[in-house]
Parts: structure tokens; C-alpha cells; sequence
């Protein structure tokens, strides 16, 4: 099976800046996702919001600095739509992407673990659910960390057609298999984002 993960990037409201271009571990949070998919993914792709944003994630993955090696096929696009979201980023991630589905991650989740990757690509494996999604025992859910089928594209476009941005109103149109958080990652580190000043260091 071809497995395929979209990377997403975004601006934290709280930070002010950029998330997967924030320091954590003396690297740039980008640098740490792409080297765990590296090894458990065929394609990649990276969405960001313009060609400002991907002008300075190439300064990034240029950087000699960075000492960045990755074998894995990574294509970086920009969102179709400008401002709407993280489900413009879902779907423009679908348009341009060479599989059947893909695994969303957001690029401030730099404890990912490839672990957690295999699991969610070995759920999808013999399944027929639009969706997989990571849920909490206390009923949250984790759509940004979750897998989705390209055939979900004219259902998002419907929504966003809609006016609607939000990625949980797009599972209530789904067939969605819910995964329990601790059969993909018992420490639940997957799912930290990065998203305040204390948290970086």
C-alpha cells in the first residue's frame, strides 16, 4: 500500500509566527516531522497558506545548517483559498496528491511518532471508512491527525462552497472509523502541538 501524508502548515494566533518554523529541540519544527515520515512514507506533500510561507520553508530545508536528508518524494503546494482554514488545507492537499488517501498532520506536532504513523496507514489498510480519526476516551477527537480518502473531495468542496471551515462539521458528513488515542499512541505525545511560548524550547 502507497502511503501518502499531508503536512500542514499555519500561523499560531498565540505565538504570532509560523508554526512548523518554530524552534523546538534547536530545529525548526518542519525539520523534525519530515525526518519521521522519511522513513514510513512514499509521498509527502506540504500545504501552506502562499508563496511568502513557501518561500520560507525553502530557506528552511535549504538551510546547510538544517543538514537535512530525506529520501522521501516531498512536493510543496499552496492553498487553494487564502484564509479559510485548515479545511482548505485538507483539501488541497486531496487535489494533489498521487494516492488514494492520505494522513493529515499539522506541522506543529513534533512528537509524532512513527509508531503512531504505521498504526493509522495498518487501520485504513483493509477498511472502507471515508475517515480514521484518533478519538480521547472522553469523546475528543483528533481531525488534523487523521487519515481521509481523495474520494472525500466533492463532499469538502460542497462544504466549503458553504461557507463552512471547520474540519469536525466534515466528519458529521463522513463515514468515519474512530480509533481510541491509546491503541495508536498509550503516551498521547502524537497529539501535543506546539502552540505556546512555554512550550518551545
Amino acid at each position: 500500500m502507497k502511503s501518502c501524508i499531508i503536512l500542514c502548515g499555519g500561523l499560531s494566533r498565540r505565538m504570532g509566527q509560523d508554526k512548523g518554523s518554530m524552534v523546538f529541540n534547536n530545529k525548526p519544527m518542519i525539520l523534525h516531522l519530515l525526518e519521521t515520515v522519511d522513513n514510513v512514507a512514499d509521498e509527502v506533500l506540504l500545504v501552506l497558506r502562499d508563496e511568502k510561507q513557501v518561500n520560507g520553508y525553502r530557506e528552511i530545508l535549504d538551510d546547510p545548517k538544517a543538514d537535512l536528508k530525506i529520501a522521501v518524494d516531498l512536493k510543496i503546494v499552496t492553498d487553494i483559498l487564502k484564509d479559510h482554514g485548515p479545511l482548505i488545507g485538507i483539501l488541497t492537499g486531496l487535489l494533489n496528491i498521487g494516492s488514494d488517501k492520505a494522513l493529515i498532520l499539522p506541522c506543529d506536532s513534533p512528537h509524532v511518532s512513527e509508531s503512531f504513523i504505521l498504526k493509522m496507514f495498518k487501520f485504513a489498510e483493509d477498511q472502507k471508512f471515508d475517515a480514521f480519526v484518533p478519538r480521547w476516551s472522553d469523546g475528543r477527537v483528533e481531525p488534523l491527525h487523521s487519515l481521509y480518502r481523495k474520494e472525500n473531495i466533492k463532499i469538502i468542496e460542497k462544504l466549503v462552497e458553504d461557507g463552512i471551515r471547520d474540519v469536525k462539521s466534515l466528519l458529521t458528513n463522513l463515514e468515519v472509523m474512530y480509533i481510541d488515542v491509546e491503541a495508536l499512541d498509550i503516551t498521547g505525545a502524537t497529539f501535543r502541538n506546539i502552540n505556546r511560548p512555554e512550550n518551545v524550547v
